[in-house]
């Protein structure tokens, strides 16, 4: 109890929700557990991982990206490391790498779109991205998610976007 506690106050810390809202972080991670395949605990550790840019996506819908990942079959580590490195590359889409910016081109996304729409709506902009790699033939998809997110977070990418449909039942939850 003294541990969970802890916990929902570093999360509280990071995603700047207020001591009275923390009821509503416990519930939603608790209603993830419930209706999902991750366990709250592994939610909670994948939500402490995504650090400093938790506050750009925000503590439910990272909830929700945090038990999509773990319900497919990915470790607290690898989704929580995955998650800060997508959220981060999006966010300084203009400074990514000339491999990166191809990619963008090759999804049809303008790296100025990008950054200003993680700015604004990160979730959404996440979403338009990974619909995006989705429709791209399965054979184009894992060399554009090397060029976007590293070679490390490939997998993580693949799953979030060849399971949109998962991830939006999940926000729902949340």
């Amino acid at each position: 109890v003294e541990q969970l506690g802890d916990d929902l106050s570093k999360i509280a810390q990071l995603y700047k929700i207020p001591t009275p809202a923390i009821k509503g972080l416990g519930d939603t991670i608790n209603y993830l557990d419930d209706q999902a395949l991750a366990k709250g605990g592994d939610i909670i550790d994948v939500m402490k991982r995504i650090g400093g840019q938790a506050d750009k996506i925000g503590y439910q819908n990272a909830a929700a990206y945090a038990s999509t990942l773990l319900s497919l079959g990915e470790t607290s580590e690898t989704a929580g490391t995955s998650m800060k490195a997508i959220v981060t590359k999006l966010s300084a889409s203009e400074k990514g790498t000339k491999k990166f910016k191809g990619a963008m081109q090759e999804l049809g996304l303008s790296t100025s779109d990008v950054q200003k729409g993680m700015a604004r709506d990160a979730n959404a902009t996440i979403q338009t991205v990974m619909d995006a790699v989705a429709k791209m033939p399965k054979d184009k998809q894992t060399g554009i998610l090397k060029d976007l997110f590293g070679l490390e977070h490939v997998g993580q990418a693949e799953k979030l976007a060849n399971n949109m449909g998962e991830l939006r039942r999940q926000i729902e939850l949340t």
